[in-house]
């Protein structure tokens, strides 16, 4: 990749969507403290070790802590630089404001950086025009309004005030992935090995996921009716990417669910038929999986304490929970997708027009075998761990309290999961045409220049994102999930992150791209790229979209939605949180809290 790595310049705008983060926080953060000076929960062994720590007993170790020690030597160096400057709060606040200001700053600055590399590096296209404009889908309003939503992921923002590992370890984990964008990993392998002190399923995205992002970015990508046919058949993409050594990788609006296995084919033959190519790239990769086997086989298992509580298992049930975790805290960007396939366009909001998806709905064949496959996992891989039922603070012991309550329930919500799966799938590839025109392009319908139109409200500009991305995504979330007995919502932050910012955000609505015939030259001075707002669009009366074009129009109003609803739980989880105290019978006078 010949792109010129850099940093995303630092705008006003910057000020205002920090600003936000920083005032909300700081009320959170405040509150908590107030209203719970001393550990709570987790906190009561994570503070007594990095205590321990600060003693300068680097010997002693909690036998009920699971993860390595990397929180506490870090708090170690966060107290050191406290005492320095002389802070004079009590050590659980100081302890508390390691994560507030990780949160604040360091997981904004990260966060932003890859919204803006994101679309450069892995758009997984040829063209290198295609490629540099891609980072303008978003305006760099519009990055820094989605990396403030991003902050104010309420799983995530929660533990802001709290002394958890859940921000350090995240911020680590993101924070080696940007540095595969900008130094192409020149620190990428010694961020791996911090992260994995943080938090052991780490290795399988600073492993696997970084490791088969690395994959796409050696691999050269086929091309329709070049490499591979038209309608490629599964021999015809196996013999494409061997004889090629290319990927079959096509847009996630373009493809079908067998291109999906087709891709996945494509992707291992290709990496076979490019082996020396990858070798090299790839040996960071398999010397953190190796080392990290070696751990394990001497650890005697995966968790460092509590073993008997933390067996790892084969949980399958797990991959089926994450789909409606993201519609439930995503529905912004889903629900336009949604209506879009099952209502006619005339009864959809015109804010909310997208041009029809119903071309995406998987079809019988597709749906039926899906959805029976969930029904067997859910029959024969439920797994209730004990402490999900033995403890109220938490919010699944609800969940599956309405889940259990009769035994056809579970199975009942089956079509929910395939729902919210499909949905969220769709969300990432950022519509930008209806099937006519994109069928008219595939078949060479443009002359001199190709003019796209592009959705009404939910554009981007050419490339999109890959099925590649979803494949590596989805191993990577079901090996970090599905060896994890228990169901908690911290467990899924960061396969929501890494599926949130690759939710492309729209031009402007009614745009259109106007690519000429020249831009085919590999000579990037002879490619023409312009967009221009469709006259129909601005021709439209209705009030609601009218307020809309004037409002947002180079904005994705989605993510104002997203802002409030995530203030909204926020708010109700932080409330209960600090105000709706509780007492068990068996400990009598200890103050109970419900939390994530």
């Amino acid at each position: 990749m010949n792109k010129k790595a850099g940093f995303l310049p630092l705008k006003p705008i910057v000020l205002l969507s920090s600003g936000v983060l920083l005032i909300v926080s700081c009320y959170w953060f405040f509150e908590v403290t107030k209203a719970v000076p001393e550990p709570f929960l987790d906190e009561v062994f994570h503070v007594r070790q990095a205590l321990v720590y600060w003693a300068n007993d680097w010997e002693t170790w909690d036998p009920k802590i699971t993860t390595p020690a990397g929180l506490y030597i870090v708090a170690y160096v966060w107290l050191w630089i406290l005492k320095v400057v002389r802070v004079s709060s009590s050590l659980v606040t100081q302890l508390r404001s390691l994560n507030f200001l990780q949160g604040t700053i360091a997981l904004y600055l990260i966060s932003r950086q890859l919204l803006f590399d994101i679309p450069r590096f892995e758009t997984s296209t040829n063209d290198e025009t295609l490629r540099s404009t891609s980072a303008r889908s978003c305006s760099p309003i519009g990055i820094d309004h989605a990396t403030l939503n991003i902050c104010l992921f309420p799983p995530l923002f929660f533990f802001y005030s709290l002394f958890y590992t859940d921000v350090t370890s995240t911020v680590l984990v993101l924070l080696a992935y940007m540095d595969f964008h900008l130094d192409k990993g020149r620190n990428q392998y010694f961020l791996s090995i911090a992260a994995l002190f943080l938090r052991q399923t780490n290795i399988f995205w600073t492993a696997i996921y970084l490791g088969g992002l690395e994959v796409l970015r050696n691999l050269p990508k086929g091309r329709s009716e070049i490499e591979f046919p038209c309608k490629s058949t599964l021999l015809d993409v196996v013999t494409g990417s061997w004889q090629h050594a290319c990927l079959y990788d096509p847009l996630i609006e373009d493809a079908w669910f067998e291109d999906y296995i087709k891709a996945g084919v494509s992707l291992i033959v290709a990496s076979l038929a490019n082996l020396q190519r990858l070798a090299l790239p790839l040996l960071p990769y398999l010397s953190l999986l190796v080392g990290f086997g070696g751990f394990v086989l001497w650890n005697g298992g995966i968790v460092l304490g509590d073993k008997e509580n933390h067996v790892a298992s084969i949980h399958l049930t797990q991959m089926l929970y994450i789909w409606p975790y993201i519609a439930f805290f995503s529905f912004p960007f889903l629900l336009p997708y949604i209506l879009n396939a099952i209502l006619p366009q005339s009864v959809v909001p015109p804010p909310l027009r997208m041009g029809s998806t119903r071309y995406l709905i998987p079809r019988l064949g597709v749906t039926l075998p899906c959805l029976g496959a969930m029904l067997i996992i859910v029959r024969y891989n439920t797994i209730i761990h004990p402490f999900t039922l033995a403890d109220n603070r938490h919010y699944p012991f609800y969940v599956f309290r309405l889940l259990l309550r009769h035994p056809a329930i579970k199975y009942m919500v089956t079509p929910i999961y395939y729902i919210c799966a499909w949905a969220a799938i769709v969300t990432t590839s950022g519509i930008r045409k209806d099937k006519k025109e994109r069928r008219a392009q595939s078949k060479g319908e443009d002359k001199d220049a190709v003019s796209l139109s592009l959705p009404s409200s939910v554009t981007s500009l050419e490339p999109g994102t890959r099925v590649s991305f979803v494949l590596i995504w989805f191993l990577t979330t079901s090996l970090s999930l599905v060896t994890a007995p228990l169901v908690e919502p911290r467990y899924f932050i960061i396969p929501w992150l890494m599926w949130r910012m690759h939710v492309l955000s729209p031009m402007p609505p009614g745009s259109t791209i106007s690519i000429s015939s020249s831009s085919r030259s590999t000579t990037s001075k002879h490619r023409n790229l312009t967009t221009r707002v469709g006259a129909e669009e601005r021709k439209t009366t209705h009030w609601l979209y009218n307020m809309m074009n004037m409002g947002f129009a180079k904005y994705d109003y989605r993510l104002f939605v997203e802002t409030l609803w995530f203030l909204g739980v926020n708010w109700a989880v932080g409330y209960v949180f600090l105000h709706w105290e509780f007492e068990w019978v068996q400990e009598k006078g200890s103050v109970q809290r419900f939390m994530w």
